[in-house]
């Protein structure tokens, strides 16, 4: 796997009922698995609410009091390693931390996937032993401050989307015994003096070798609702990297000026295509694992002239505009 990945940060706490079934240093077997489905909520999560509530996720998602020896435990039994820095990140974070808080937490974290695993073309094994975690659909919102701390152009200026209700929504797939992880993803967005277009793909497969589980997801989404890569070196979580410097792209591949070109809004600048950068980032926070946290972010520049000199990188940063929206999540076994 390369960067079309969905990145999760799953650490699943196992009941003492689900510790019984499981061998120490093997492979989670299907009884296992289904021991730990059957300690999670088989209710999906409703939409409405995750819309609804998309702003305002601060009651007890977080409880850090056995965390890191909930983790460790987990861990031995399902034959995975301790991510130490992230268990010392999410023990930090208190229950009543706001949605801006968590993301500022999520984007901390860095991916411990196997990502080289499988193929391009593989596709995940859904089973029995596989959990769902659907957000349903939920808001994307403008902001000036992004949850990595950088500036954005200010949301009472829309030249890249439109007036209108902008979502997003994934459903992560998880098998422990296979130690696989995937995601299907989807948004609904409205570019200003356009229609709304719908994207829908899936994410690829990774594989599953520590707890927490860290990961992350980038796409460039196009206008006539196909996605491709986003061509931007590694998995990014903005455009920018600062105020001064986009994010790099590959030696040898499409150019600087190529990418602003393509992440462009405007149309007098005449080779723009309108295309949207894509990320995503999923967590389990809860000490049962039932409950997680989300996060989408899309954005899209809007500048006349957009040429790669430096000066002209700083005004091409200075247009992006960013959607960013998180939902919370309810793990529920599959048939």
């Amino acid at each position: 796997m390369k960067k079309i990945i969905l990145t999760i940060l799953f650490s699943i706490l196992i009941s003492n009922y689900s510790y019984a079934v499981v061998s120490t240093s093997a492979p989670a077997s299907s009884s296992t698995l289904n021991s730990i489905s059957g300690s999670l909520s088989y209710s999906a999560l409703n939409p409405s609410n995750v819309i609804n509530n998309s702003n305002n996720i601060t009651s007890n998602l977080i409880s850090t009091t056995d965390l890191k020896k909930d983790i460790k435990e987990t861990a031995s039994k399902l034959d995975l390693k301790v991510d130490d820095e992230a268990v010392e990140i999410l023990s930090s974070v208190s229950s009543d931390a706001s949605s801006q808080e968590l993301g500022e937490v999520l984007d901390k974290m860095d991916s411990n996937l196997s990502e080289d695993e499988f193929d391009d073309d593989y596709v995940m094994t859904k089973d029995q032993d596989t959990i769902m975690y659907d957000s349903g659909w939920f808001n994307l919102e403008r902001v000036e401050t992004g949850s990595n701390g950088l500036t954005y152009n200010k949301p009472g200026t829309s030249d890249v989307f439109a007036d209108a209700v902008h979502q997003a929504r994934g459903k992560v797939y998880v098998n422990f015994n296979k130690k696989e992880i995937s995601a299907d993803m989807f948004t609904k967005i409205t570019l200003k003096g356009a229609s709304q277009v719908n994207h829908e793909w899936n994410s690829g497969t990774a594989g599953i070798t520590s707890i927490p589980v860290v990961a992350d997801t980038v796409r460039g989404l196009k206008t006539d609702g196909t996605t491709a890569h986003d061509e931007f070196v590694g998995i990014q979580s903005s455009m920018q990297i600062d105020a001064d410097t986009l994010a790099p792209q590959y030696d040898g591949g499409f150019t600087k000026q190529q990418l602003m070109d393509w992440y462009n809004h405007d149309t007098n600048n005449g080779d723009e295509e309108k295309r949207l950068f894509f990320y995503g980032k999923f967590t389990t926070v809860d000490s049962s694992g039932t409950t997680g946290l989300g996060s989408i972010i899309i954005e899209g520049a809007h500048d006349a002239n957009a040429d790669a000199t430096d000066a002209g990188t700083t005004t091409y940063i200075g247009t992006i505009e960013r959607l960013e929206g998180s939902g919370t999540i309810v793990g529920k076994a599959m048939n």
